[in-house]
């Protein structure tokens, strides 16, 4: 029996776009974007930002962006772009067998959305303001959420150290929220559940995820030990077994609705 090759797994950008280019990957028209803070509809992307985190994010069909990793560890950021292009890629293995022939753009195919344009995140919320006047003294009261976990419109959250992450359930993962609802951002006492974990909630533990220990001041993403627990650094997954998957791809293929 054939063995098959393994692959090291790309740990940087840099070496994510060589593998790429390797492989004979043609990213734009795969919709990914490697290095790149493009702000288009439909996209996959990963970059470097102006305050040394490594992003990873999803544009969807309608130019909203979902993040799935802003944070400092370029070769966690890295493997989740390669796990999704390995996913998108094995998706139209599945779906069109290199035999079949390809099929035709579908007919009335939405144009490219106009790019939302680029909103700062809030680091901190004030959800409460009052004067008090007491012997002429004004007193502003600000308020920010609990750590903890929260429940809105059937869908589990998580605040901490000033970020909100959404569960997503088709990967069991968490993930960083760049805009928060509205309601939930102002009204957040009212669907706070708790600090600690309950499977009741319906979503998978925070402790678990490769956020939680950066943001409770551990050093666990600079720890060589953890390494294996997110990601192995080697893949046997066949690249090279059908070229005709990158040469027939359509991205409308892909599934932009979901978050990730």
């Amino acid at each position: 029996m054939e063995r098959k090759e393994r692959y090291r797994k790309p740990q940087t950008i840099d070496e994510l776009r060589q593998f790429c280019a390797e492989k004979g990957m043609p990213l734009e028209r795969m919709r990914f974007f490697i290095g790149e803070d493009y702000r288009g509809a439909r996209a996959f992307g990963i970059y470097e930002a102006e305050d040394g985190d490594f992003v990873v994010y999803k544009n969807k069909a309608n130019g909203e962006r979902a993040v799935r990793y802003k944070g400092p560890n370029e070769a966690y950021a890295v493997n989740e772009l390669y796990e999704k292009l390995k996913s998108e890629t094995e998706q139209r293995r599945e779906q069109r067998p290199a035999s079949a022939p390809r099929s035709a753009m579908r007919q009335g195919a939405p144009t490219r959305s106009t790019p939302p344009r680029k909103r700062l995140k809030k680091r901190w919320i004030v959800t409460a303001a009052a004067v008090l006047l007491v012997g002429g003294i004004s007193i502003a009261v600000a308020r920010t959420p609990n750590r903890g976990y929260y429940q809105y419109e059937g869908r589990g959250y998580y605040y901490d150290y000033d970020y909100w992450y959404a569960y997503d359930e088709y990967n069991d993962d968490w993930y960083w929220i760049e805009d928060v609802d509205p309601t939930l951002e102002r009204h957040y006492v009212d669907y706070y559940l708790a600090e600690d974990y309950d499977d009741v909630y319906g979503v998978g533990d925070f402790r678990d995820s490769a956020y939680y220990d950066y943001n409770s001041g551990y050093s666990s993403y600079y720890d060589d030990s953890d390494y294996d627990s997110y990601y192995s650094d080697s893949d046997d997954y066949d690249w090279d077994y059908d070229y005709d998957t990158y040469d027939s791809w359509d991205d409308y293929d892909t599934d932009w609705d979901s978050d990730w």
